[in-house]
C-alpha cells in the first residue's frame, strides 16, 4: 500500500519512488551533516486511484462536491500497519512545519496533504490517468523536544544567509550553527537550496531540502475591479437532507432532518458524562428545529463482524438500554419534544425487533402519530424477511449501506487490505430493487445512511427509486443539496429521453 525508509538510508537508487530532495537530505546525514531523524512516507496511489475513477470531475458543477466525496472516502482509509510500526515508538511528528501529536493524526494529515496535491491537479487538467502517479511523498521528522524551526538560503544579493524562524526564538549561537549548515549543505549538493530547520535537544538539525529560486520583483500592473454577483443560489431537491449531529450540533439552517447515532455519544466507560451531553444534544436538536424529525438510534455498541451488538446486546445489557430510555423519556415526556423519534439497531430477527419495541412501551415509547419508529436494516436478513418486519409495525426504513455491502460482499471493513470491495455496488444496487418496490407499496419511507448513500452508482439508484432523504455529515452540508439536485437532473432526463 506504501512504503516508507527512514531518511539517513535514501540513495541516489530511491529518487524515483521517495523524492529527489528526500533523497539529497539522506545524502547530508550520511556525509556527516545533523540530519534529524524521520521517515518518507509514499502515497497509497492504488487506493487514491481506484477511489477517483468511480467519481465524476467531468463537470464542473459537481466538481466540488466530487471532491468532498472523494476527500471523505479517502480519509476512511484505515492507518497502515508500516505506518504504526514506525511511528509507534514515537509522540511527537513534524510535517511541513506542522506539529502532530499522534500516528493517526498523522495519517490523516499525510492524507489531506496527498489530496490536495490531487485537487491542485484537477483544477489545473482534470481528471486523467495517472493523476496520482506523481504525487510528491512526505517527510515525517520525530522531533525531540521541539524549541523553534523554521528555514534558511543562501541569498546572493545579499551575500549572506538569510534566516526565518517559523516557531521559537533560537539563540544567537543556534542561528551561527544554521549559517554554517546552509554553507556546508549547499557544497555538499553542490548548488543553493533552501533548507527547513528544527532546534530540538540535540541542537540544530536540517529536516527538509527544498528548491531555491531567486525572487522575481513584480510587475506593477493595473486591476480594473469588475462587479460581480458572487451570492450562490441555493440548490433544491426533492429528496431531504438529514444532517449527522452525533459529534457536534449543527450552524445550517435548512434543515430538513437530524438523525443522532447515539454510540458515538453515550459512552459505558464516562456513564454519567456522556448521558448528560446525549440527553443536550437530543434536546437542544429538537428544540433548535421543532418542525422538523429528530431521529435517535439507539447504540450499536460493535465490536466486529459477528459479535454480539445491536439490539440483541441492548436487550442484555441494562446498563446500556437503560439511559438510552431515559434520555428519550426526558426529551418527549418531561420536555414535550414530539418531533423526537427512535431508530431501532442492528436487527437480526423480527423477534428481536419485536423484543425491543417491547422495552420501549414499557417507557411509553410506543408508536403514534407523534413517535415515529424506523428500523435499520444493516443485514440481508432484513432484507429477505422484509415482510415480517412490516407485519411488526414500523414507521420508516434506515438503510445503513456501508454495512449491507459488507456483509453481501463478505468482507470486514475494518481491514484496510480488503476496503475496495466497498466499491463493488451492482450486487448491492440488484438486492434492494424488490425490497424498496415492497416498501413503496406499504407507503413505509426509507432513509439512506452511511459513506455509500453519497457513491455516484448507488444515489443516482436512491433518487430513481424514490429515496425519503440521506443521512450526511455535517460537513458535507455544502455541497449535499447541490449533489442531489444535479443527480435528480440526471434522472429525470434519463426518463425524458427514454
Amino acid at each position: 500500500m506504501i512504503d516508507i525508509l527512514p531518511i539517513r538510508l535514501l540513495t541516489n537508487e530511491d529518487a524515483v519512488l521517495f523524492g529527489s530532495q528526500n533523497v539529497a537530505l539522506g545524502k547530508l546525514s550520511r556525509a556527516g551533516l545533523l540530519v534529524a531523524s524521520g521517515i518518507v512516507v509514499t502515497p497509497p496511489n492504488l487506493k487514491l486511484k481506484t477511489t477517483l475513477e468511480h467519481f465524476d470531475f467531468g463537470s464542473k458543477e459537481v466538481f466540488e462536491q466530487s471532491l468532498t466525496l472523494v476527500k471523505k472516502e479517502i480519509s476512511s482509509i484505515p492507518i497502515p500497519e508500516k505506518l504504526t510500526k514506525e511511528a509507534g515508538n514515537h509522540k511527537h511528528f513534524l510535517v511541513d512545519g506542522h506539529q502532530i501529536k499522534s500516528a493517526k493524526d498523522l495519517w490523516l494529515f499525510l492524507l489531506n496533504n496527498w489530496i490536495e496535491q490531487v485537487k491542485a491537479k484537477l483544477w489545473n487538467k482534470g481528471f486523467y490517468l495517472g493523476i496520482t502517479d506523481d504525487l510528491e511523498p512526505q517527510a515525517v521528522i520525530f522531533p525531540d523536544k521541539l524549541e523553534a524551526f523554521g528555514r534558511g538560503y543562501f541569498d546572493p544579493v545579499q551575500d549572506d544567509v538569510v534566516v526565518n524562524t517559523k516557531f521559537g526564538k533560537p539563540q544567537p549561537q543556534s542561528l551561527k550553527k544554521i549559517v554554517d549548515l546552509v554553507f556546508t549543505a549547499n557544497k555538499k549538493l553542490f548548488i543553493p537550496h533552501e533548507y527547513e530547520w528544527i532546534l530540538e535537544k540535540g541542537g540544530i538539525k536540517l529536516t527538509k531540502v527544498l528548491p531555491y529560486t531567486t525572487p522575481i520583483a513584480p510587475t506593477p500592473t493595473s486591476v480594473i475591479p469588475v462587479q460581480q454577483d458572487v451570492t450562490p443560489v441555493k440548490k433544491r431537491s426533492a429528496v431531504k437532507v438529514f444532517f449527522d449531529v452525533s459529534s457536534g450540533l449543527t450552524i445550517e439552517k435548512d434543515i430538513e432532518g437530524i438523525y443522532i447515532v447515539s454510540e458515538k455519544i453515550f459512552d459505558l466507560n464516562k456513564p454519567r458524562e456522556s448521558f448528560e451531553n446525549l440527553v443536550f444534544r437530543i434536546v437542544e436538536s429538537a428544540m433548535t428545529f421543532p418542525n422538523q424529525p429528530v431521529l435517535v438510534k439507539l447504540a450499536d455498541k460493535s465490536e466486529g463482524m459477528g459479535k454480539v451488538r445491536g439490539t440483541l446486546r441492548l436487550l442484555h445489557q441494562q446498563s446500556l438500554l437503560a439511559p438510552l430510555l431515559d434520555a428519550l423519556d426526558f426529551a418527549r415526556h418531561k420536555k414535550g419534544l414530539v418531533n423526537v423519534h427512535i431508530v431501532i439497531p442492528f436487527v437480526r430477527t423480527a423477534q428481536e425487533f419485536l423484543q425491543i419495541k417491547r422495552e420501549l412501551a414499557a417507557k411509553k415509547l410506543m408508536r403514534k402519530n407523534s413517535l415515529k419508529i424506523f428500523l435499520e436494516v444493516a443485514v440481508p436478513e432484513n432484507i429477505i424477511n422484509l415482510e415480517d418486519y412490516l407485519t411488526g409495525g414500523l414507521d420508516g426504513v434506515v438503510l445503513n449501506l456501508d454495512e449491507l455491502s459488507a456483509y453481501l460482499n463478505g468482507f470486514d471493513p475494518l481491514q484496510e487490505d480488503l476496503l475496495f470491495y466497498k466499491n463493488e455496488v451492482e450486487g448491492l444496487v440488484t438486492f434492494l430493487e424488490d425490497a424498496i418496490k415492497l416498501l413503496h407499496k406499504s407507503n413505509i419511507p426509507f432513509i439512506a445512511y452511511g459513506s455509500l448513500a453519497l457513491y455516484p452508482k448507488v444515489l443516482e439508484f436512491l433518487v430513481e427509486k424514490g429515496v425519503y432523504g440521506v443521512v450526511v455529515e455535517r460537513y458535507e452540508a455544502h455541497s449535499a443539496h447541490d449533489l442531489l439536485y444535479q443527480t435528480e437532473k440526471r434522472v429525470l432526463l434519463k426518463k425524458i429521453q427514454m
